[in-house]
């Protein structure tokens, strides 16, 4: 097996923010997984057999947060839960959040266990390029947008330029 899906998941304070976070966030997961695809040998070895999932869990509450932060194997995912104060993304736009939270997520998975998660790192700290942000802008609403090919995105970013 390989990890083919990294997340990030959000559990605030309150249920209308964890609603507002989730549907405003939850879109990456799958955009990211494009990324995974030129490193796929990197994301396969012994030690990661039977893990497909990287996930990153980001608590308000310090006492859900499980065994904080630390890298842990749980089934078929590797888990690294944090605890930190989640209203500021509130006001931020969601691709900006998720620039912040791929260099935040690079540097926890440096530190990973497994050299099959430090590789997720190299993906995860490569900056959103104009394509990467008009590629990424439809998974990060509810209901999603119209998905934009590269190909369409190198033409939008061109006519903007």
């Amino acid at each position: 097996m390989t990890i083919t899906s990294v997340r990030i998941y959000f559990y605030p304070a309150t249920q209308a923010r964890e609603l507002k976070l989730t549907s405003r966030h939850w879109g990456f997961a799958p955009w990211f997984s494009r990324r995974l695809k030129p490193i796929r040998e990197q994301l396969r070895g012994p030690e990661a057999k039977g893990v497909d999932i990287m996930n990153l869990m980001l608590y308000e509450n310090p006492a859900h947060a499980g065994p904080r932060d630390q890298w842990y194997r749980r089934g078929n995912t590797f888990w690294f839960s944090f605890a930190c104060d989640l209203r500021p993304l509130e006001a931020q736009p969601a691709i900006e959040n998720v620039a912040k939270l791929m260099q935040f997520y690079a540097a926890i998975a440096d530190h990973a266990p497994w050299p099959q998660a430090r590789a997720v790192a190299g993906a995860l700290r490569e900056p959103l390029s104009d394509i990467d942000r008009i590629t990424l802008l439809p998974y990060l609403q509810w209901p999603r947008g119209e998905m934009i090919s590269e190909a369409k995105a190198r033409r939008i970013a061109k006519t903007a330029a």
